[in-house]
């Protein structure tokens, strides 16, 4: 794992969905670079629209503060299986970097 990528802090799950609230779904973007990790089928079942209700309609397992400054945000996804999105938040909107399907065991430890 890259420096930039570690996880340095914990941030309450709380704090993290009323902050992103505060911002609305419709100032959250897609990068392209979000689905470059996808096949042609996972990008039929992963879009912009459904990550936003992953982000707006869950509540994250997990959500840290990377070394570079993105929030890093965990969601349960099916039997044994987490999907983690990474964020850039901004002060005029959040941007989904990318996201990826890992399993439970994982999850990072945040100590």
């Amino acid at each position: 794992m890259l420096d930039g990528n570690r996880i340095r802090e914990r941030v309450d799950s709380a704090e993290f969905i009323g902050r992103l609230k505060a911002y609305g779904r419709d100032n959250v973007t897609c990068t392209s670079h979000a689905f470059f990790r996808l096949s042609r089928k996972q990008r039929k079942i992963f879009t912009c629209e459904s990550i936003r209700d992953i982000l707006f309609n869950e509540v994250p397992v997990l959500v840290g503060l990377q070394e570079n400054g993105c929030h890093a945000a965990f969601y349960k996804h099916k039997s044994h299986r987490i999907i983690r999105i990474i964020l850039d938040m901004k002060a005029d909107g959040v941007s989904v970097v990318t996201f990826y399907v890992i399993e439970e065991r994982q999850l990072p430890v945040i100590k």
